[in-house]
């Protein structure tokens, strides 16, 4: 009988990452609140897998001096895809659970950090289009129950 938590099924869940791995070029809009205009730069996210495939690394530095560092992998103990983030910006390292939509091929992370003293959630979504193009939204709640994107950025393959 097949374990839940199986080699087999690990290496199923993260082979998900493998259209990740690479270099990519960024281009990026940061909107730090609603009707303020956008902040862009360029950037490369340099991504690859180590341990037998298991996580995924990503590199990414912009041209306007910001820097991040993340690590994605799947968590047989919750069934889900798990990631930490951390980036020049910040002094909290971020931690991420999320779901694959092979449909749609979309992944999307529910984030939760420190930010002045408190707790902040946001969702980070991920879609790979059909070109390999990948565009990844970060989207903050607003007080009206609606979600702002803060930051949208377009990923091509170099």
């Amino acid at each position: 009988m097949d374990h839940p938590n199986s080699q087999e099924q690990i290496a199923a869940a993260t082979a998900v990452f493998e259209k990740d791995v690479g270099v990519w070029e960024a281009e990026t809009e940061v909107h730090p609140a609603p009707g303020m205009p956008a902040i862009r730069h360029k950037a490369t996210s340099t991504n690859r897998r180590i341990g037998g495939g298991r996580w995924l690394i990503v590199d990414y530095k912009a041209d306007s001096g910001f820097e991040g560092h993340g690590i994605y992998g799947w968590d047989p103990a919750t069934g889900k895809y798990t990631g930490v983030w951390v980036d020049s910006m910040q002094s909290s390292i971020a931690r991420s659970e999320g779901t694959w939509d092979p449909a749609t091929r979309t992944m999307t992370f529910v984030t939760e950090t420190a930010h002045q003293g408190r707790t902040v959630r946001y969702r980070e979504v991920t879609q790979t289009l059909e070109d390999g193009t990948q565009v990844y939204r970060n989207l903050v709640p607003m007080p009206d129950s609606g979600e702002f994107e803060m930051i949208r950025t377009t990923y091509s393959r170099v």
